[in-house]
């Protein structure tokens, strides 16, 4: 995004910022591709429509073209790394919890710590958080919400 900005200036501030939200949809768009063929095609319309930044053409090309790089960074060539995603959102919270609220944001490398952190504090608190849900004690979700007004406009 730094080098983008750094490479790709246009009169204004606003014609700048387009061009960049602009630049970074192609790029994300060629990078989820998944099929080779529409990923060249994407790549060749890119080239063409950003001929106008030959600064930032000639950096994209050496860092990210040249070498056969795109294979690593491309989904349409790398299909087993793409397919099987296990993190989202919820995974990252919890792992950011780990780190921040039980590990105190020290730097562990011990499995044992780890192991004896997971046993004694967070299945106790896992524990808690399950039955408080299940008792509905705590936030309402918005399906709670929902069945909730429900029943009070019922009544």
């Amino acid at each position: 995004m730094g080098k983008i900005r750094a490479l790709v200036k246009l009169g204004s501030t606003a014609e700048n910022l387009q061009a960049h939200k602009a630049i970074i949809t192609s790029l994300k768009s060629m990078m989820w591709e998944t099929n080779a063929s529409e990923f060249t095609r994407k790549l060749r319309e890119f080239c063409v429509n950003n001929a106008c930044y030959p600064e930032f053409l000639n950096y994209f090309k050496i860092n990210y073209l040249d070498d056969d790089k795109y294979i690593q960074w491309c989904a349409a060539f790398q299909p087993q790394t793409y397919t099987n995603m296990e993190t989202n959102n919820f995974v990252e919270s919890w792992h950011n919890q780990l780190k921040s609220t039980y590990m105190e944001r020290k730097r562990n490398r011990r499995v044992d710590r780890l192991i004896f952190i997971l046993v004694n504090d967070i299945e106790a608190d896992f524990v808690a958080n399950t039955n408080r849900i299940q008792l509905n004690v705590g936030r309402m979700g918005p399906e709670e919400r929902r069945r909730r007004k429900r029943e009070l406009d019922a009544e």
